[in-house]
């Protein structure tokens, strides 16, 4: 399968890359998003527009030849689920049809759930105590004697990756450290449903993987060795 790596900078990138009815859509969901949370921040992560606070990811939202896919993490979609329950979604993940308003008022409540959720969670963060000063000038003496010693050799971090169906919908999601796959990685079928995801240690398939039906409804669980 052929795949293409579409390269978007800001999300007002990602919102003119498409025709104009499409963009007015993309538009009102970005201004309800923000009017929501005025302070978060805006960035492309996995290829999609993505609003953060404190560098954490907020909610997701992209378009797909059909609908608006709209991401808040299982959390949020389980908090709406009632609400939620007119469209076709995924752990995690719902699709607003383009043929139907976006229910604007329900985007509101979920994102002010998440933020909501994502300060009590740092409220409940324990307090780092402050590190005593102790030889505070041998500590440093002997560091600056290790790295004269000592050619250090930078590790290889893991980097999100992204790839992509012939028509730009994503078709995998994940980390790569070089040229080999890691940790959590996840793949869409072209209507934006996940249809399976799961774990490398090492290029390898490690843990539990889920194997998705066409609704993104868990159809099987396998156990990696």
């Amino acid at each position: 399968m052929k795949t293409q790596t579409v390269k978007i900078n800001t999300i007002g990138d990602y919102i003119a890359a498409f025709p104009e009815d499409i963009q007015k859509i993309l538009q009102q969901v970005y201004t309800t998003i923000k009017k929501a949370a005025p302070e978060s921040g805006e960035k492309i992560s996995y290829g999609m527009p993505a609003f953060t606070m404190n560098e954490k990811h907020l909610v997701y939202f992209a378009a797909f030849k059909n609908h608006i896919g709209f991401y808040a993490l299982p959390s949020g979609h389980a908090k709406f689920q009632k609400e939620l329950s007119h469209y076709k979604s995924g752990k995690g993940s719902v699709q607003f049809p383009l043929d139907e308003p976006m229910p604007l008022s329900l985007i509101t409540k979920i994102v002010k759930f998440r933020l909501k959720e994502m300060a009590e969670k740092e409220k409940s963060k324990p307090v780092k105590k402050a590190a005593k000063k102790t030889a505070v000038k041998k500590v440093a003496a002997k560091k600056v004697i290790a790295k004269k010693s000592i050619a250090l050799k930078e590790p290889v971090r893991a980097k999100k990756y992204v790839k992509y169906h012939n028509d730009g919908s994503i078709w995998a999601k994940g980390q790569m450290k070089g040229d080999t796959m890691t940790g959590y990685w996840e793949w869409f079928r072209k209507d934006g449903v996940i249809m399976r995801s799961g774990s490398f240690e090492n290029g390898k398939q490690v843990g539990e993987w889920t194997t998705y039906d066409k609704k993104g409804k868990v159809y099987k669980v396998t156990k990696m060795r």
